[in-house]
């Protein structure tokens, strides 16, 4: 099931999201870079703030959320994350499937995202096109992206 971020997920989320950074992404970034994006420390009070804010679609299998995404207003798609343990499964693919239809709902015509080496292909497949490189620069360390957006 897809459904929208509820209290408490952001325990799951927070988790997802360093496990993600350390298991998919280091095989694209390095160990410095990996610990710059998500350090050793989840800040779960921080994950529920920003959930409760953002309110992330979110993946839900046997009771457990397995992957998340977020989707703003202005169609930017930030935080694409699954369980490390759920990758390659089609979970990621609904989440952007029911993204795409809120956004047409909302009237949107165009998606975009800074999108990390790892989840390029993802992005690519999903209609997404490269619109230029990027950097984030994050506690002294460089992470290469890509900037990508889709017409709906």
């Amino acid at each position: 099931m897809i459904r929208r971020y509820q209290p408490g997920d952001h325990l799951a989320i927070g988790r997802i999201f360093h496990e993600a950074v350390h298991q998919l992404a280091s095989h694209d970034y390095t160990h410095e870079q990996c610990l710059a994006w998500s350090d050793g420390e989840i800040d779960f009070r921080r994950w529920q703030q920003r959930c409760g804010r953002k309110r992330p679609f979110v993946k839900e299998l046997d009771g457990n959320v397995v992957g998340f995404m977020e989707l703003d207003p202005d169609g930017h798609i930030d935080c694409t994350y699954i369980d490390p343990a759920y990758a390659r499964r089609g979970f990621m693919s609904q989440i952007m499937t029911t993204v795409k239809d809120e956004a047409r709902a909302w009237g949107l015509a165009r998606l975009y995202a800074e999108v990390s080496i790892t989840a390029l292909p993802f992005f690519a497949r999903h209609g997404f096109r490269h619109v230029s490189n990027n950097e984030v620069h994050v506690r002294g360390e460089t992470l290469p992206n890509f900037i990508m957006e889709c017409y709906l």
